[in-house]
């Protein structure tokens, strides 16, 4: 689905991109593919993403306390196991108790034994608890894969159910964005044990803010976006954080 007001996808042909006032010209594929492909940092900086040693930092100081977490454990066909925790949803603040990984060339909020990533093989995280914040840090974890060098195409295929195999053109792309895409907020919109709802702001080099509608599935024992059936996420340009819970590590 577009953005709102925007034309259908394949009228997006001579649309401007919504991360800037350049002239740079992307068709609503080129953006999904922008954001989940990575050239724009691969181009612009030739960065790939780092081993787990180098990618962990505090972001807090604050735990997870006893009392917001259990012990029940459930493990799936691909090995996921951490407990369910706390179901509170974090809406009004970001959860404690994360830290700043850099996966390719983003920083994305983590807590590998509590709220996943679980398991982490070469540039792909995965295994988030079956819980509010384990979503959301599924969803965010989501766009920062997409800043690897990995093309759109395998990470869908990883991280999303109902991906098609056969991209197109998304995996090659002949311009750059101008700079790195980051992280800079989000806002819950529903959850249940299956589904939840995720705006996903992320700021362009410009200093454009774009929340990106991010709806997640509880599938084989793991949190996976759900792929858009027009092929091209719901979107919205935003003026500023207002009404978004901000979450950024710049």
């Amino acid at each position: 689905m577009a953005a709102d007001d925007d034309p259908p996808a394949n009228d997006r042909e001579h649309e401007r991109s919504p991360w800037s006032s350049t002239s740079v010209l992307l068709s609503g594929m080129f953006l999904l593919a922008l954001l989940l492909g990575g050239i724009a940092f691969v181009i612009l900086h030739g960065s790939t993403s780092k081993p787990r040693p180098d990618r962990v930092r505090p972001s807090t100081t604050t735990q997870p306390t006893a009392s917001t977490t259990t012990t029940t454990r459930t493990v799936s066909s691909t090995g996921c196991s951490l407990p369910a925790g706390s179901q509170a949803i974090p809406s009004t603040s970001p959860p404690t108790g994360t830290m700043w990984a850099t996966v390719g060339a983003m920083q994305a909020p983590q807590a590998p034994t509590v709220y996943g990533p679980q398991r982490t093989k070469g540039i792909w995280d995965t295994c988030f608890a079956h819980n509010p914040t384990g979503a959301l840090l599924a969803a965010i974890n989501l766009w920062a894969e997409g800043t690897t060098t990995a093309p759109a195409s395998a990470v869908f295929q990883r991280l999303a159910v109902g991906a098609p195999r056969d991209l197109g053109s998304n995996e090659n792309l002949d311009a750059a964005a101008g700079g790195a895409v980051q992280l800079a907020g989000y806002k819950y919109g529903s959850y249940t044990p299956a589904n939840a709802q995720i705006s996903v702001v992320l700021q362009g080099p410009q200093g454009t803010l774009v929340a990106f509608v991010t709806p997640m599935t509880w599938h084989d024992g793991d949190w996976k976006y759900v792929f858009p059936t027009g092929g091209t996420p719901s979107y919205q340009v935003i003026p500023a954080l207002a009404g978004y819970v901000p979450w950024s590590d710049f």
